[in-house]
C-alpha cells in the first residue's frame, strides 16, 4: 500500500494538513518544514496519487476568486501602447496569450512597467494587490533586458525569447528550425547560392538560432556556393542600403533569407525583379496570407503555450525561479508565396 500523508506525519511531527501542504509545496511552508516532510517521504517510499493530484487541482481552481484568477501580462516597451500597434509579432504573442488565458479561465492583465514612477516595491505591491500569482514577460527593447521584480512568490514565463536573468522558463518559436525548414525548401526549388541577410539584433533574439544553422548549411555545401553573411551576428549595428547594395553585388546569391522588412524596400529600390532576378524567404512571417515566401512563425501559438506553462506552475503550487527552467518552442510553418520561383536545373 502507499503511504500515507498520516504515516509522514507520524513520523516527522507535523500535522497531516502541513504535511499535505509542504508536499504540494504551498508557499505558507517553510522551506525547512518542506525539506524535511520532502525527505521523510522519499525514505518512507511514498508517492503520490496521480488521481488525487487532478481532483485537488479541480477543487482549488473551482474555489479560485475572480481576482485571484488574473495573469499579468508585462511589458517594458518605452510606450505601452507597443502591445496594440508595435510588431505584428509582440501583438501576436499577446493575442495569443489573451485567448488562451480567456480559455482557460483567467483574465490577462496588461501592466507597463516602465510607466511613470513605477518603482520595482510599486510594481510587486501591484501584483500582490491584484492577486496575481502568474506573469508573462513580454519581449523586451533589447535582448538582454530584464524585468526587476520580487520573483519569489510567482509563476513567471517569458515569452519571445529567453529572459537573461533570473533564469526562468521561456517559450519561443523554434529559430532553428525555421531556417531548416527554409533551407530545405530552397533547395527543392533550385536555389544553390543562398545569402544570409539577417540583422544581428533578430539573431540575438534567436539565441544566435539562425546564424548557427546558417553555418551548418554553408559547411554542406561546394565552397563555390558560399557566400559570406551580410554582417556579423555579433555585430551590435544594423547595416544600410549602400553596404547591402555593395555585398549583393559583390557576391551574387541567388535567394536571400531576411527577417527585417527594410530588406525588402532595399531589394525594390535596387530595381531588383522579384522573384526573376532574386528570390527571398521571410524567416519570420508574422502572418500566412501576406504572399512572401517563408517561414510563418505562428507567435499566437507561442503566447498562448507561455499561459499554458504560468498555469501549469500554479496548479502544481511550483513559485519562485525554477532550479530547472523548460524552454518551449513552437515549429514554423512553411509558406510557399510568390517571392520564389521553382529554377531550372543547372
Amino acid at each position: 500500500m502507499n503511504v500515507s500523508h498520516k504515516q509522514i506525519a507520524k513520523v516527522t511531527g507535523f500535522s497531516r494538513a502541513t504535511v499535505s501542504r509542504a508536499l504540494s509545496n504551498q508557499p505558507s511552508i517553510s522551506e525547512p518544514t518542506k525539506v524535511k516532510v520532502r525527505q521523510a517521504a522519499a525514505k518512507l517510499g511514498y508517492r503520490p496519487n496521480a488521481l488525487m493530484s487532478i481532483l485537488t487541482s479541480q477543487i482549488r481552481k473551482s474555489r479560485t476568486s475572480p481576482t485571484n484568477a488574473t495573469l499579468a501580462y508585462v511589458t517594458s516597451f518605452p510606450e505601452p501602447q507597443i502591445i496594440g500597434t508595435g510588431s505584428p509579432h509582440y501583438c501576436e504573442f499577446h493575442i495569443g496569450a489573451k485567448e488562451r488565458a480567456e480559455t482557460l479561465g483567467y483574465q490577462l492583465d496588461v501592466i507597463w512597467r516602465r510607466e511613470n514612477s513605477m518603482t520595482a516595491a510599486r510594481f510587486n505591491q501591484i501584483l500582490r494587490t491584484r492577486g496575481i500569482r502568474g506573469v508573462i514577460i513580454a519581449p523586451r527593447p533589447h535582448p538582454l533586458g530584464h524585468i526587476t521584480m520580487d520573483y519569489s512568490n510567482i509563476a513567471a514565463v517569458a515569452v519571445g525569447h529567453p529572459l537573461p536573468a533570473p533564469h526562468i522558463s521561456h517559450t519561443s518559436a523554434w529559430h532553428f528550425q525555421l531556417v531548416s525548414l527554409a533551407m530545405r525548401q530552397i533547395a527543392k526549388l533550385g536555389y544553390q547560392r543562398p545569402g544570409f541577410a539577417v540583422f544581428g539584433d533578430a539573431d540575438r533574439y534567436a539565441s544566435f538560432s539562425y546564424s548557427a544553422r546558417f553555418a551548418l548549411h554553408q559547411m554542406q555545401i561546394p565552397v563555390k556556393n558560399r557566400v559570406p553573411m551580410l554582417m556579423s551576428p555579433t555585430s551590435t549595428g544594423t547595416p544600410g542600403r549602400k553596404e547591402f547594395e555593395t555585398w549583393y553585388f559583390q557576391y551574387k546569391p541567388d535567394v536571400l533569407l531576411i527577417t527585417h522588412p527594410v530588406v525588402r524596400e532595399w531589394i525594390v529600390e535596387m530595381g531588383l525583379q522579384v522573384p526573376e532576378e532574386l528570390g527571398y524567404a521571410d524567416l519570420g512571417m508574422s502572418e500566412e496570407n501576406s504572399g512572401v515566401s517563408g517561414v510563418y512563425d505562428q507567435c499566437r501559438k507561442v503566447g498562448a503555450a507561455a499561459v499554458d506553462l504560468v498555469v501549469e506552475q500554479i496548479n502544481l503550487n511550483e513559485f519562485g525561479v525554477p532550479e530547472t527552467p523548460k524552454c518551449i518552442f513552437i515549429e514554423g510553418k512553411w509558406i510557399q508565396g510568390t517571392t520564389l520561383r521553382e529554377l531550372r536545373a543547372r
